[in-house]
């Protein structure tokens, strides 16, 4: 992370005059990008904040699925955030607590893209669960290496439902709150909201969940930092690393809040840009990473573990930005390699692991060098 203070001017960045003010007829002032987002006035982000915490309790508890039999009630209570069903027992070290979840009048199923799909999804692992003491195989759910438990064609449900949310949670609001904050009004404050620019803004940087004072190079632990990167910002420092995707993102955030400040939009949209591309491109690196390791190990549990979840960032790819890099026809192709609905014995049982090549070469020819 940058720790020196950014001043930023429309010469400083190359911008002509005329670019920066077309939503404004002063001459936008010279101001400063400060090192930590906590330094900006009327920051409130709650919603953001209770709604990826939901979705961490929620499938905190679907991963309960390998050791017990699922309730379809409490599956059903969690996502519609209904009858207290937050627990200390798979919400623990978050930033919000169980009855403030509870209390929040936010839910899960309000706030995820296409929620039928992941709830159907969840609604599977509930099933799947009355299988967690069965010896799991190629054509047989039940559980294998001792902590997974797969479908019949090898996939972990409960790792769908948690990297489908990356995007149609995370990402999906994310990218609704940058594009509000480009029409909203940036005259009005209201006390502990700022103007309707800052707060669409504010929005979108409490769903990424990473802390005001977030640094690229602190190794966040749940015990020590319950307001630690969760969801996807969780792989900034995991897959993320090589692209640094966390400190990068941090940095337009900042720069995009004081440019909103100063009414320097063109700027803005710079910020926005860079945060779009930078989130996309933490979950291509992770869908990389899970397609390449598994042709590297021998050991099936752990190659279904991984592959499902590398087939589950293509439920949450889903959800990027239009201006993306990968072409709805190359998301396709991918979708028809490695969706969720392929089988994957057929991918590890090809010694040549062709079709987890090809996945590969999609995304590197997209997205550049993602790994090492």
């Amino acid at each position: 992370m940058n720790k020196n203070t950014l001043v930023l001017t429309a010469c400083s960045l190359g911008i002509l005059a005329i670019s920066c003010n077309k939503n404004n007829d002063d001459k936008i002032p010279q101001y400063t990008v400060p090192d930590s987002y906590a330094t900006f006035d009327n920051v409130e982000f709650a919603e953001a904040t209770v709604s990826v915490n939901m979705g961490a309790g929620f499938t905190g508890y679907l991963g309960k699925g390998s050791t017990r039999q699922l309730s379809q009630d409490t599956v059903n209570f969690l996502w519609n955030n209904t009858n207290n069903a937050f627990t200390s027992e798979f919400t623990p070290n978050l930033p919000n607590t169980p009855a403030q979840l509870n209390t929040s009048g936010f839910s899960i199923a309000a706030k995820t893209t296409d929620a039928i799909i992941f709830k159907t999804l969840a609604d599977s692992m509930v099933k799947i669960s009355a299988f967690y003491n069965t010896p799991g195989s190629q054509g047989v759910a039940g559980k294998q290496g001792g902590t997974r438990l797969f479908n019949y064609s090898g996939f972990e449900f409960n790792q769908g439902v948690v990297k489908g949310l990356f995007g149609a949670l995370q990402l999906s609001q994310i990218n609704q709150h940058l594009d509000a904050s480009k029409t909203a009004d940036n005259n009005t404050v209201v006390a502990g909201k700022g103007t309707a620019m800052q707060h669409e803004w504010d929005l979108a940087f409490g769903y990424v969940c990473i802390p005001k004072d977030y640094d690229s190079s602190k190794a966040y632990t749940a015990a020590a930092d319950p307001a630690r990167p969760l969801a996807l910002a969780g792989y900034f420092a995991e897959r993320g690393k090589f692209i640094k995707a966390g400190g990068t993102v941090y940095e337009a955030f900042r720069k995009g809040r004081a440019a909103i400040g100063a009414k320097d939009y063109a700027t803005r949209d710079k910020a926005i840009a860079t945060i779009k591309e930078f989130m996309e491109k933490t979950m291509a690196a992770g869908m990389y990473y899970y397609v390449t390791h598994p042709q590297a190990i021998t050991d099936k549990p752990s190659q279904l573990h991984e592959l499902s979840e590398g087939r589950s960032f293509i439920l949450a790819l889903k959800y990027r930005a239009s201006t993306s890099k990968l072409t709805a026809a190359d998301y396709q192709t991918l979708v028809s390699i490695i969706g969720p609905n392929e089988n994957a014995y057929a991918l590890i049982n090809d010694a040549t692991y062709a079709k987890l090549k090809q996945a590969q070469q999609i995304l590197t020819n997209t997205y550049g060098q993602l790994q090492p």
